[in-house]
């Protein structure tokens, strides 16, 4: 077993040090455009006579020079908010395959340094087998793509970006390795949004951004189907720039729909939901009221207001900024109970009676830890706990009470209930039962019969087991007595069979 293990490491020694030694070989045949920089990357690519700038934005490269970008790149082309394919063609240039090839993008959250939105939790493309020399003699027959599509951030700079991918595979040695093949991507941003080489178009010396600084509504707390107004504070942020000429549409969520259209979470009382503010200094605030009405029938849950906002600098370049707000809306909560059964309606003191009755949730938001509770002195404390009550739920109560001293008519007990923020609610709920005194009986005049004398209860205990012992025994006896009859009897009547039988 030893020696089949030596054999083992022997030969994966061997393909290690075949595999280091092909390191030497040259790569010529990826293509005629691949070349090997000063800093012992290899390129692939196309030349340019637009000079070395341009050739270094055009061309892939990688640390390993075995494991190369095919000759079939092309520097991607992408637009502010719209989608890209990104191709990366790989080939391998070893005599044996590379196995278990994953090729994974480096993604930055910086826009300044990944020009894409991330709209997933990973990029990683995966190849089973990147076939080597020995296999397929061709180059160009052996590249395998690696395709991703990404959307362009809207705020991305005019330039070039670029980017790295991170290349794992296991060698034929079985050992992992990683290489980094890098490349560029070129982005048309907006002009306002200025370029990745530091001189933005236009000559525009400072981009002002305006934001949302905050909001707040009057009243504090929304319920659907009220009126509110909307205050809102929007910020210059820059130190440098007038903003002019600002227009801001706002708008909401689009929550349900009718027969005709779609309709808006918020509606604008006024009719209009748009603002306009002359100029903002720099640094300076805005404050904007605009009154609103909440749709009748909205969920108790957050809705979003979008604003969209349009606005000059000193020199009337055009920019746009958009921001978000989220604002709370809330139902009133209902219910309301069933026929109560209150069973029996009169006890006295230290009695009991059931009480039984529904709840029905006829609001449109939960109702919390529900809970029927009494609230009477009259009545010994209890609890019956219901839990929680979806809109439309039905809960059931049914509770047993003691009397704790005298009532005539009603008593009260109470339900009470949550809602999401924790704020409780009781409701009072009145009960006919009558609570009386316990009745005691009152034997007036009645004669009292004196308790009888005898014999000890020691003796009549005695004279009773006798009694009993002596019945036992006339059973006993009956019963031998029957059955000794019932033999004799048995047995004249076969003679009196064997007799006949012999005549």
């Amino acid at each position: 077993m030893e020696n089949k293990k030596i054999r083992y490491i022997i030969a994966a020694l061997a393909v290690t040090i075949l595999f280091l030694r092909t390191q030497t070989v040259t790569v010529l045949a990826t293509s005629a455009n691949s070349t090997a920089d000063t800093q012992g990357t290899t390129t692939a690519g196309t030349s340019d006579s637009t000079g070395e700038s341009h050739d270094r934005y055009s061309t892939a490269t990688s640390t390993n020079p075995f494991l190369l970008p095919g000759n079939t790149w092309v520097t991607p082309q992408a637009k502010h908010g719209e989608y890209v394919y990104v191709v990366l063609p790989l080939v391998n240039m070893f005599k044996y395959n590379l196995q278990d090839v994953v090729v994974t993008p480096v993604v930055a959250a910086k826009t300044d340094e990944w020009p894409f939105e991330i709209e997933t939790t990973g990029y990683t493309e995966k190849i089973a087998t990147l076939v080597g020399e020995d296999q397929i003699p061709n180059a160009a027959e052996r590249v395998q793509n690696c395709v991703w599509c990404f959307k362009t951030r809207d705020n991305v700079k005019t330039g070039y970006y670029k980017m790295d991918f991170k290349v794992t595979y296991t060698n034929p040695a079985c050992v992992i390795e990683t290489t980094t093949i890098s490349s560029f991507v070129h982005t048309e941003g907006k002009p306002e949004n200025g370029t990745t080489d530091g001189e933005e178009e236009g000559k525009k010396l400072s981009t002002p951004r305006l934001i949302v600084k905050g909001f707040t509504t009057e009243p504090a707390e929304i319920y659907s189907g009220s009126d509110f107004d909307l205050k809102l504070t929007v910020q210059n942020t820059s130190s440098e720039v007038t903003i002019k000429n600002l227009q801001m549409d706002l708008t909401a969520t689009v929550e349900g729909s009718t027969t005709q259209a779609s309709y808006a979470a918020f509606l604008p009382t006024s009719g209009s939901n748009s603002f306009y503010v002359d100029s903002i200094a720099p640094g300076g605030d805005a404050q904007l009221t605009m009154r609103f009405e909440a749709k009748a029938g909205l969920e108790q849950k957050p809705y979003v207001m979008t604003i969209s906002m349009k606005y000059e600098d000193e020199k009337a370049n055009p920019y746009e900024s958009t921001g978000t707000v989220s604002i709370p809306v809330k139902q009133i909560s209902k219910f309301d109970t069933g026929s109560l059964e209150v069973e029996p309606s009169d006890i006295a003191i230290g009695e009991q009676s059931d009480v039984m009755f529904n709840i029905f949730n006829t609001g449109k938001t939960t109702l919390y830890n529900v809970q029927v509770l009494t609230d009477d002195p009259a009545l010994e404390q209890a609890l019956a706990f219901i839990g929680n009550l979806s809109p439309g739920a039905t809960g059931n109560v049914d509770m047993m009470i003691t009397a704790g001293q005298v009532n005539e008519g009603e008593a009260n007990i109470k339900i009470t209930y949550e809602d999401e923020s924790g704020n409780v609610t009781e409701t009072k709920l009145p009960i006919v039962l009558n609570i009386h005194e316990p009745y005691v009986e009152d034997f007036g005049d009645m004669e009292v019969i004196p308790e009888e004398t005898g014999m000890p209860v020691k003796t009549k205990i005695m004279v009773g087991a006798g009694a009993a012992a002596v019945v036992l025994i006339i059973v006993i006896i009956t019963v031998t007595v029957i059955r000794r009859r019932k033999r004799r009897k048995e047995a004249e009547e076969l003679e009196d069979y064997l007799d006949d039988g012999q005549e």
